[in-house]
């Protein structure tokens, strides 16, 4: 079954990359224009043709595009939306509703190795996360530490185990986690202003 907010969402990123694209071409072509009547450089004027603005914005849209699922970019489509959290690693969540962690950064679906985590937070390289029981195949301890630099997972049976290492290894408490959504939208806000109107 399609997504349709996801399908409305790739078609509003595209639309978005075709606007910008033919803008970035049309200044460009603008400024060879320029170069053409203030220089002598015959590639300059030679280039002052449509196939070339064409050429131009079609370079400029693939580039676009291809920033817009870069790493730091793609924060997913429709229902699937997912956040950045360094080291090639995502969080994501699909509805808000679950939260997944793939300690295997390679794996992107669900399976085996996937954790369904609830309120966490990022400290440095560390993801500091409760972990979630709703899913029947949840795992007996209630809290990870996992170094996304290294991709080394340490467990805690009980929050009070969690908190005991915390203490001694400088790490955020429990009431500083905080969920999804929460994160998502602090992603978001604190992206620089000019990545919103200039890129798609």
């Amino acid at each position: 079954m399609f997504d349709m907010t996801a399908i409305l969402e790739l078609l509003l990123v595209i639309a978005k990359t075709t606007i910008l694209s033919a803008l970035y071409a049309t200044i460009l072509f603008f400024i060879v224009f320029v170069v053409s009547k203030t220089t002598n450089i015959n590639w300059a004027k030679r280039a002052l043709k449509f196939r070339f603005w064409l050429m131009l914005g079609f370079a400029i849209a693939i580039m676009l595009f291809a920033s817009s699922l870069s790493y730091r970019q793609d924060t997913g489509l429709g229902d699937n939306s997912k956040i950045p959290v360094g080291y090639g690693q995502t969080i994501q969540s699909e509805d808000f509703a679950w939260t997944y962690f793939y300690p295997d950064p390679n794996k992107t679906e669900p399976n085996q190795d996937e954790l369904i985590i609830g309120n966490y937070k990022i400290a440095d390289r560390f993801l500091c996360a409760e972990v979630s029981h709703q899913n029947t195949n949840s795992p007996t301890y209630d809290y990870i530490v996992y170094d996304l630099k290294n991709k080394s997972l340490q467990t805690f049976l009980s929050e009070q185990e969690y908190v005991d290492y915390a203490s001694k290894h400088s790490l955020p408490m429990t009431k500083e986690f905080s969920d999804f959504r929460q994160h998502y939208h602090e992603y978001l806000d604190n992206k620089p202003k000019w990545k919103t109107w200039l890129l798609p």
